[in-house]
């Protein structure tokens, strides 16, 4: 575990300068606002749009709802491009963060925000599926609801342990 985390902490390192910084910022904030133009037509929220992570029982009733609303297919463009570029900028953002910070002894974290980024891919991959197959023939297969809602959760719990690190590291290196 150790090697892989040095691993993605020098290779992290190799493009983490301020420019890398400032314009992965850039790119967050300007997804972020995409996501939410996007968003701003949905009958409700998107699978992403549930904190804790999506619940299987939740899947069914949202591609009903998205779909006697005419919008699975703006959600499917959705999830096919704005949601399959959003992960590997916001990983890379946090991650550069963290090793712009230099926390002594914490390198493992750098290794968060890639995790968050895997099973968001993961759960993006999982959701265009479900879609896929409940526009094909109107149901949900519990096998594939099953591995969103799991996908989801561990995209959820790696972020929400990203985001208090980052802040306390930060705090940290401030006042060092």
């Amino acid at each position: 575990m150790t090697r892989m985390v040095d691993w993605l902490w020098r290779r992290t390192e190799g493009i983490a300068s301020w420019n890398a910084f400032w314009v992965l910022l850039i790119y967050v904030i300007v997804f972020t606002i995409l996501f939410q133009l996007f968003g701003a037509s949905y009958p409700e929220k998107t699978f992403d749009g549930h904190r804790s992570g999506v619940q299987v029982v939740d899947i069914d009733r949202i591609l009903k709802n998205f779909d006697e609303h005419q919008q699975l297919d703006r959600y499917l463009t959705q999830e096919t491009a704005l949601d399959l570029l959003y992960p590997a900028i916001y990983g890379l953002f946090f991650a550069v963060a963290i090793v712009r910070i230099k926390p002594k002894g914490w390198h493992w974290l750098v290794a968060i925000p890639y995790a968050a980024a895997l099973f968001d891919y993961c759960e993006n991959v999982t959701f265009i599926a479900l879609v896929l197959c409940y526009r094909a023939g109107h149901e949900v297969s519990p096998a594939l609801a099953a591995s969103a809602r799991v996908a989801s959760h561990l995209k959820w719990f790696f972020l929400l342990i990203l985001l208090p690190a980052a802040i306390v590291l930060a705090f940290v290196r401030r006042f060092q």
